[in-house]
């Protein structure tokens, strides 16, 4: 069985990237940009992706389709106006991607790949290894200093954003929450301040 990876491709050179990959082990690189080009770093376009990590042993596959982080469909949206990640996990098309990857997973380690360098500030954490981890899947994301990280450590970092003072007993609170309900408010919370967000003029286009 594979293990499942994120990774931010950042403005990294593209040797740091391939040793990054290369430490753990990755055969299969999941573009989940919803375009996958970059302004900044124009290495990491799909193209001179595919080409530079081919002959390096590593494929690479597009899933901005299944897994991006815009969406033309309206019913993806938040009453406020950004992409509301629950939903699009709850979709047919993300469930498909999911699946597709679970299969890949019986015989690769994989790596979900987006621009963001910590996963704190990405929708390849926040939105699509969160939907991974609800269905019991180990995900860990690699860092630029070549550490790792769990969900899991990810999870009480997204606590201690949002709820530092979680543990402190309040003589106004009708009940107590658990981590779990903490948790989940803290994953909406960070939606809400990194979904992407239609404009009014609002066409349907990825990025």
């Amino acid at each position: 069985m594979g293990q499942l990876y994120t990774i931010g491709h950042s403005t990294y050179p593209q040797f740091h990237f391939l040793e990054l990959l290369r430490k753990y082990d990755i055969q299969y690189v999941l573009d989940v940009r919803s375009t996958p080009f970059s302004k900044y770093a124009s290495q990491y376009n799909s193209d001179c992706l595919r080409e530079y990590l081919g002959p390096n042993g590593i494929q690479y596959a597009a899933m901005g389709k299944y897994f991006g982080a815009r969406w033309k469909d309206r019913s993806m949206y938040h009453a406020n106006g950004y992409v509301d990640f629950e939903a699009v996990r709850n979709s047919d098309i993300f469930i498909k991607g999911k699946m597709n990857v679970l299969k890949g997973l019986e015989n690769f380690n994989i790596a979900l790949m987006c621009t963001e360098k910590a996963p704190i500030d990405c929708h390849r954490a926040i939105m699509v290894a969160r939907g991974f981890e609800l269905d019991g899947v180990d995900v860990k994301h690699i860092l630029h200093d070549f550490s790792c990280i769990t969900q899991n450590d990810l999870n009480l970092q997204l606590l201690d954003k949002y709820f530092p003072d979680r543990n402190q007993f309040s003589l106004f609170e009708e009940e107590n929450r658990s981590d779990s309900d903490y948790l989940k408010k803290a994953y909406q919370k960070r939606n809400s301040e990194i979904g992407y967000r239609m404009d009014s003029n609002f066409e349907g286009g990825e990025a």
